[in-house]
């Protein structure tokens, strides 16, 4: 992963400095070429545009997540609390370890039941989130989640991978695993960002 900021062209930034402007015959000859206005923001764009590149190749990709050094990877992940109970950083690549303060800084964001699905989606994986009242009424179909009407509709059913499952300690052979959750990642974040009042189940027939 290749870091960087997109730096905007001298047209771009000029055509940016005329719309702070107020609107009226006052202010027009902003938006005319070869105005005396024109050309005076049109020289201003042009050394916000060096900055602006300056930035981008020099201080950005030299300080930040480059490549080449750590430069401000590991005090992004001191600030945001990397590791944590769902984010570790042993025998991590510098890529994933980017991702992790990506995703840990879009976190706050979660809200809907999109939400949790995109951020599964990040991981790599696809996942089905279900309300509990949909897997409660009759005729129950395996796997089902038990519970009154009124609990029910506190109750988030995720779908995960197979592969996910955590081992079943049960000797017995049934079409779902038997598990308050595994040990995935997806399983900790979704853990940490349902709200107060929502139980989550976890099916692993993905």
């Amino acid at each position: 992963m290749k870091a960087r900021i997109d730096y905007r062209t001298q047209d771009e930034i000029t055509n940016s400095l005329a719309q702070s402007f107020p609107v009226g015959r006052l202010f027009k000859a902003v938006n005319i070429d070869g105005s005396n206005i024109r050309k005076l923001l049109t020289g201003l764009a042009l050394e916000i545009a060096r900055i602006e590149e300056k930035i981008s190749k020099e201080v950005y990709e030299a300080y930040f997540i480059n490549e080449g050094q750590d430069g401000l990877l590991e005090e992004w992940e001191s600030y945001l609390g990397i590791p944590d109970d769902c984010f570790s950083i042993i025998n991590k690549t510098r890529d994933e370890r980017i991702e992790q303060v990506l995703v840990k800084m879009s976190m706050s964001t979660v809200v809907t039941e999109q939400d949790f699905i995109d951020l599964a989606a990040i991981f790599g994986y696809t996942v089905q989130v279900l309300s509990g009242i949909e897997l409660g009424a009759f005729p129950l179909i395996l796997p089902f989640v038990l519970g009154t009407p009124k609990s029910l509709r506190f109750t988030m059913m995720i779908r995960l991978p197979s592969s996910l499952a955590p081992t079943s300690v049960f000797p017995l052979t049934l079409p779902f695993t038997l598990s308050s959750g595994g040990s995935s990642v997806i399983e900790c974040l979704f853990n940490k960002l349902k709200p107060a009042n929502v139980v989550i189940a976890y099916d692993y027939t993905l």
